[in-house]
C-alpha cells in the first residue's frame, strides 16, 4: 500500500489538473457503503483524521484556508466553548437530499486530525448538522472527554 507521503506528493497533470469533480469524489466516498454499510463511515473518518494530522497545519485559520482552497468547503468557527465549526458548500453533502443521518465523516475526521496537531491533544468531532439531516450546512462540535 502507498504511504500518505506518496499519495499526497505533488503530481503534475498538465490537462486534468489536481482538482477532482465533486461527483467523482462522492462516488469514491459512498461506494464502500455497498460493501461495508455504515462501517465505511468509520474508515472515512479515520482516513480524514490521518490526512489532517499528516498536513500538520499550524492554526485553525490555516485549516479553514486549506479547506476552501482545496474545495472541501467553506468553514468558520462559530463557537469556542464548545468548539463548533460550520462548513458551507461541503464537498460530501452539499445539495444532497435528507437521508436521516449525517454524511460528512471524512470532513469530521479531517478537522479532528488538524485540531489534534494544533491543540496538542486528542480530539474528536461529531457532526450535528448536515444535508443528510435536512440542514443547509454542516456543523461539527468537539466531543468533550
Amino acid at each position: 500500500m502507498y504511504s500518505l507521503t506518496e499519495l499526497t506528493q505533488e503530481i503534475e497533470r498538465e490537462e486534468c489538473g489536481n482538482l477532482v469533480d465533486t461527483s467523482l469524489f462522492r462516488i469514491v466516498r459512498f461506494l464502500p457503503h455497498k460493501y461495508m454499510g455504515h462501517g465505511a463511515d468509520a474508515v472515512a473518518y479515520m482516513a480524514g483524521k490521518d490526512l489532517g494530522k499528516y498536513l500538520n497545519l499550524s492554526s485553525v485559520e490555516d485549516v479553514l484556508d486549506f479547506c476552501k482552497n482545496n474545495g472541501i468547503g467553506i468553514g468558520e468557527v462559530v463557537s469556542e466553548s464548545p468548539l463548533q465549526i460550520r462548513v458551507d458548500e461541503c464537498i460530501t453533502c452539499s445539495g444532497l437530499p435528507e437521508v436521516g443521518y449525517p454524511l460528512c465523516y471524512f470532513e469530521g475526521g479531517f478537522l479532528s486530525g488538524c485540531l489534534e496537531n494544533i491543540l496538542n491533544k486528542s480530539v474528536d468531532l461529531k457532526e450535528i448538522k448536515c444535508a443528510g439531516l435536512g440542514d443547509d450546512f454542516c456543523m461539527f462540535e468537539m466531543i468533550q472527554r
